[in-house]
């Protein structure tokens, strides 16, 4: 494995472990004011101070010096904040400094050191896709278990411990979806309620046992391709009085922002929709590099936040997409869950883009361009397809939970890993285990129940 990649896992897992400790007489990890829960997550993502930070940049690569340090700090490869009066670096910047200085790695843009099995995905859809344009191919059925534990602690004792888990979406690409068992009955989905599908479980705590909350699920996945030449020759005018363009065109804040200053100077002079949407596509791949990123909850503008700081995870150059897309009068809009490739299981984020005459267009950016691929279409697989290795849970962020969760949450944009809380707090991420496990991902016909 390249060492891009090598970090990139490493960080990957890096940013599921608790960032808290558990202390019986006051956890760190249970939360019951938002303020004071957005102070904490924020000092604990900047947990190093300056001599420490220097201390394990150093480990990492010795010939550094303190000039380029400061040197990496002014190009943002380096992530500071103001703590308490005092100045902190980002818990991940040590790892993060290899991905985001050029002169330490062979980086062109997202995609461009592509391993071969990703290729080879790309190519085996591109060519079921051959005579099935814009449509649905090489469905899987998907077997999933997804596991929450809470650890007892005394703090949750004559309490009861809810949970909400995330359940895959119904859409063109996934359906089929189903409950196979559970291990608490009742059970509330959130299907229609909420743009964050969800299963809802409640439990109340036995003194000196753990809270186990577990549920296996079914779905199927399938790929999808658009050719470029399909959505050329497709392209109608948008119908500006329509429900669809008026809301996947609007502002969302706080991460779904009007940019159009930049927008325009990436487009230019170009107003096909499609080409608009692949300039944005190579705007990002080639000036954001992935990066680990902080609590999303921390931020209070994403795609600002990657505009300024130069680098983004998958999740903030998705927003980053969909803001600028909106801003030229594109509609596109967020998807997102878990990626389940082989080897590379983890948490992930995308976007969808709207072409009249041709529908909802998957765009992963984070995935970028494949440029080290002999074959141009599979180097641009990901401007207009996507893979069936995906679990798919969100169709939007910062939407209320369901049932309605009363405080503030682990992630407020999303949910992926899912959410904790009793009736006296929310539980952070250092509270309490998840664990999704892949049972199988089998080939379906496309037309099998």
């Amino acid at each position: 494995m390249r060492l891009k990649f090598a970090i990139y896992a490493w960080l990957s897992a890096f940013a599921l472990l608790p960032v808290c400790g558990i202390n019986a007489a006051n956890p760190s990890w249970f939360e019951t004011d938002s303020a004071k829960a957005v102070n904490a997550r924020l000092a604990s993502d900047f947990s190093l101070s300056m001599p420490q930070a220097v201390k394990n940049i150093k480990a990492l690569y010795p010939k550094v010096t303190n000039a380029d340090i400061d040197r990496f700090i002014d190009k943002h490869y380096l992530e500071i904040q103001i703590i308490n009066g005092k100045k902190r670096m980002h818990r991940k910047s040590p790892r993060n400094l290899v991905l985001l200085n050029p002169s330490m790695n062979n980086w062109s843009g997202r995609g461009s050191e592509s391993e071969p099995i990703r290729q080879k995905i790309a190519d085996e859809i591109i060519k079921a896709a051959a005579s099935h344009d814009a449509e649905p191919v090489l469905t899987h059925r998907i077997t999933i278990r997804f596991t929450i534990d809470v650890p007892y602690n005394e703090v949750l004792a004559g309490d009861t411990v809810k949970v909400w888990m995330p359940l895959p979406i119904e859409s063109d690409r996934q359906s089929n979806v189903k409950i196979l068992s559970t291990s608490l009955h009742p059970y509330t989905v959130s299907t229609g309620h909420s743009v964050h599908n969800t299963i809802f479980m409640q439990q109340a705590v036995e003194k000196g046992k753990n809270s186990h909350f577990e549920y296996s699920f079914s779905y199927d996945c399938s790929a999808l391709y658009f050719p470029p030449d399909f959505i050329l020759s497709h392209l109608k005018q948008y119908d500006k009085s329509s429900e669809l363009y008026k809301k996947y065109t609007a502002v969302e804040l706080p991460h779904i922002i009007k940019m159009d200053g930049l927008a325009h100077e990436i487009v230019g002079d170009e107003t096909n929709p499609f080409r608009q949407s692949e300039l944005v596509f190579n705007y990002i791949v080639k000036h954001y590099p992935w990066a680990g990123a902080r609590e999303y909850s921390t931020i209070p503008c994403i795609p600002q936040y990657v505009v300024d700081v130069r680098h983004g995870d998958c999740g903030q150059v998705a927003l980053l997409y969909i803001s600028l897309m909106r801003s030229l009068g594109v509609p596109a809009r967020w998807e997102s869950g878990w990626m389940l490739h082989p080897g590379e299981k983890n948490l992930h984020d995308w976007a969808e883009v709207y072409f009249e005459g041709v529908g909802w267009v998957p765009i992963d950016v984070s995935f970028g361009r494949y440029t080290n691929a002999a074959d141009l279409k599979i180097a641009n697989f990901y401007s207009t397809g996507i893979d069936f290795y995906r679990l798919a849970t969100n169709k939007g962020v910062c939407d209320e939970l369901f049932p309605k969760k009363r405080f503030f949450r682990s992630d407020n944009v999303d949910l992926q890993k899912g959410e904790v809380e009793t009736s006296r707090g929310n539980l952070f991420y250092g509270g309490w285990d998840q664990h999704l496990e892949i049972i199988s991902i089998k080939p379906v016909s496309n037309n099998q129940n």
